[in-house]
């Protein structure tokens, strides 16, 4: 049954469009009629669903939450309640993909931006929200969004993961490293701060010479301790912790798994002993 016999895209009332074609099929012929219709609700609500991606974006860089009001008139209480009531998600981790959908679009130049727009509606927010991450670094959406309309998810997911030198979701247990960083996003109040944690991790892995989160986070600590002990007026001056961390630097006294030397420890697994860096989680 070819998609031009439903018109239903051009009807307003989508309600009544379905009921007016679905009444003419019975029997075998009804699967087929069903099926196309659910096809061509899609095609009519996916390019809405992917330009809202697009203005969350612009109302996350802008700040907009907190000059709004929702239909009680009563001011959002934070950037999470604004999300959860003008996308209709459920979790911050369901935001941060939109919202990254929207910031891969923001990046592509205006004149090209509604071609792309609509190619990522075509293959769906579902896939739209793996392959952004490598449309973003690469430029080449074209490739990725043919990759994405041959390929199931999981198999897309490995590609963009190959691509970012990325550890592929949901294939084998995550490190304990990287339980802890998700941990850590999960547990922030607002997509900024997460955004923050993430450029923490991100510049951490550069400077202290591990992607282990875990170390950059302890390294990070030491980093910071010994101010925090010069500010609050030397009163912890006597604390052993603080003066190794202000003699040892930030690098110092990592646990093993942590250190960047060639050195590789037999009780480890093999992601622990290992030197350099690695791109974050696309997804």
């Amino acid at each position: 049954m070819s998609a031009d016999w439903c018109w239903l895209t051009s009807e307003v009332d989508a309600g009544l469009a379905v009921v007016r074609f679905l009444a003419d099929f019975t029997g075998p012929d009804r699967a087929e009629a069903v099926h196309l219709v659910l096809k061509q609700l899609r095609q009519r609500t996916e390019p809405d669903r992917v330009l809202a991606c697009e203005l969350a974006w612009e109302a996350h860089t802008g700040g907009y939450w907190s000059q709004l009001r929702d239909d009680d008139q009563h001011p959002y209480e934070s950037e999470e309640t604004y999300f959860r009531d003008v996308l209709g998600v459920a979790s911050w981790r369901t935001a941060y993909k939109r919202l990254a959908i929207g910031r891969m679009l923001t990046a592509i130049a205006e004149a090209e931006r509604a071609l792309v727009r609509a190619a990522v509606a075509e293959v769906g927010l579902a896939k739209a929200t793996i392959i952004a991450p490598a449309i973003e670094r690469s430029g080449a959406w074209q490739a990725w969004v043919q990759l994405a309309r041959r390929m199931p998810a999981v198999t897309l997911q490995l590609r963009v993961s190959e691509a970012l030198q990325a550890s592929p979701r949901g294939r084998e247990p995550s490190p304990p490293g990287e339980r802890f960083r998700r941990s850590v996003l999960s547990a922030m109040p607002d997509i900024e701060a997460m955004e923050l944690v993430e450029r923490f991790f991100e510049l951490g892995a550069r400077v202290v010479g591990t992607d282990h989160p875990v170390g950059i986070f302890l390294a990070g600590c030491r980093e910071c301790l010994a101010d925090w002990e010069a500010h609050a007026g030397g009163q912890s001056r006597g604390n052993p912790i603080a003066r190794r961390a202000t003699a040892q630097g930030a690098t110092a006294a990592l646990p093993t798994w942590a250190n960047t030397s060639g050195e590789t420890s037999a009780c480890l697994p093999p992601w622990a002993n290992r030197v350099g860096n690695s791109a974050d989680d696309p997804a």
